[in-house]
This record gives C-alpha cells, structure tokens and sequence, in this order.
C-alpha cells in the first residue's frame, strides 16, 4: 500500500514536461517589446509603477488562472504538512519490522534491489538503531555507522524460498555430504517458514494501521493537489500576456512545474533557460526596487 501511496503522488509530471515548450515559447513572445520602449526614460518609469497599477492593465483571465496556481500550491502544501502531522501522529504505533525479517543494509542508497526498504507509515526510510543489532553486526560496523535503514524480507519472498526449498531434491557424492546437505535444506526451510510467520503478522499489522491512519487518503490528497498546480500551469501558458507582470507569472508556472528546481549554474541549454525563468520571476523585485 506504501508503494501504491508513493505512485499516487508521483504521477502527473510528465503533464509538466509536455507543457514545456508552450509555456516558454509564450514568455518569448512575450518579451519581444518594441526597441522604442527600453530607453533609459521608460524604464525609470516604469520602475515607479506599483504593482497594483500593472495588475489593472494586465489580462483578467491570467490574473485569475494565477490565483488559481497560488490556490492549489497553497494546497499542496497544506496537504503535505497534514501527512507529515499523520506520520508523527502514528509513530509510536508503527512497528519495527522483527530483527528476523532484516535483510542487507543500507536500504536507503540502494533504491536498485529488488527487495523493498523498511518504511514508516507514510513511506520514509527507517533509520534504525544498529548498536542493539549486535547478533547481525558486526562491531566495526556498528561502530562505523550507527543508523541505517534495512531492507525487509516479505512474506512473498518467504513462501518462493519455502516453495523452492521444499522441491529442492539434496543430493552428496558421500553419505556424509548428502546428510550435510539436507540438514541445510532443512535449516534453511525452519528458517524461511519462521520468517513468512514473522512477515504474515507484520504485514497484517502495517496494513491495519495504514487502514486507520488514513495515509492513503493523505496521499490522495496531495496528488490532486499536485494535479490541480500542473493543471493550473498549463492553463497559463494558454492565456497571452498584457504586461511584464504576466510574463513573470508565466515564468512563475513554469518554475511551479518543478522543472527548473535544479542548479540555476548548469551548462548548456536547459541551464540557459533555468536562469531565464528566475531572471523573469525576478522582475516584480526589481521593478519595485
């Protein structure tokens, strides 16, 4: 259910990406002003103008799908600060998954292996204590690394093992191998038998809790929220732009997508138009200044 919660969220940004292209190629048309109007008069003043003499010129319509964007990024992050609160709330009841089900370390830089991490209830890595996993570890690494996140063996993977294990046929040159190699099958089988035990109940207790909590709806909530800021976006880059303030607006859609969250310093094309859109939600400060 964590992972269906992670996937809720996730979903909607290559919306972002395919509005890309209309949205920047809106604040270019936008910003092709007539060379008359940038001589050294004009631009003092319009450095005197204020804000609210800009918006009274500016497009309605874009005035309004602008609101609309602040509404649901308002939302947005509302909503995400309600399942920080959920997950908070519900921490002392999350349970540790049994030392058992614990399988390699450092869950939480591995994001390739197949087996999943150990989570909290809204599916951040748990950061276990590793000096009272001394049974499992070594003391060099306790005393390297005093918390990491493990991966966690499910009760699918344990009934694969015991499945594959109960078919396994032993087989020894000498009686002496041929015992030594059943008693490890045998081993092996307790083992995974004790372990999809400990993972039955695990499970059934994450899902109860997961059920009462209401993370999912949680997670529904911030994945409309986040819908609605992409829909938003794309709506503005729609409307055409009256005055400099509705070109920072479109910049500012275009930096509400998440595209240009990175280093505003890389190379290349994709950095050229990083610093354009911060140059031109920078506007509003400098005509002010």
């Amino acid at each position: 259910m964590r992972n269906k919660s992670d996937q809720i969220v996730a979903e909607g940004l290559p919306t972002a990406r395919r509005t890309l292209l209309g949205l920047f190629s809106s604040l270019a048309a936008a910003v092709a002003v007539p060379a008359a109007l940038v001589g050294p008069d004009v631009a003092q003043a319009r450095s005197e103008r204020s804000l609210a003499s800009v918006t009274r010129h500016e497009n309605p319509e874009l005035l309004h799908a602008y609101e609309s964007l602040i509404a649901a990024q308002t939302e947005l992050a509302e909503a995400q600060k309600a399942r920080e609160w959920l997950a908070d709330e519900w921490r002392h009841l999350w349970p540790l998954a049994p030392e058992e089900l614990l399988g390699g370390a450092n869950a939480h830089l591995n994001g390739s292996c197949r087996y999943p991490a150990e989570r909290d209830i809204i599916g951040r890595f748990m950061m276990r204590d590793t000096s009272v996993l001394s049974r499992r570890l070594a003391p060099e690494f306790r005393e390297k690394m005093e918390r990491t996140c493990f991966h966690v063996h499910s009760s699918e993977e344990a009934r694969r093992w015991i499945d594959d294990l109960s078919r396994h046929v032993p087989k020894g040159r000498t009686e002496k191998a041929l015992a030594r190699n059943r008693e490890w099958r045998d081993q092996a089988l307790a083992q995974w038998r004790r372990r999809l035990e400990l993972a039955v109940a695990y499970e059934a207790e994450t899902a109860r809790l997961t059920e009462a909590s209401g993370v999912m709806q949680a997670a529904q909530r911030i994945h409309d929220a986040d819908v609605a800021v992409k829909e938003a976006s794309a709506k503005i880059s729609m409307i055409p732009a009256f005055t400099h303030e509705g070109l920072r607006i479109k910049a500012y859609a275009i930096q509400a997508s998440g595209l240009f969250d990175g280093d505003p310093n890389t190379s290349g094309r994709w950095g050229e138009f990083c610093r354009f859109i911060h140059a031109v939600i920078g506007m509003r400060e400098e005509m002010q200044a």
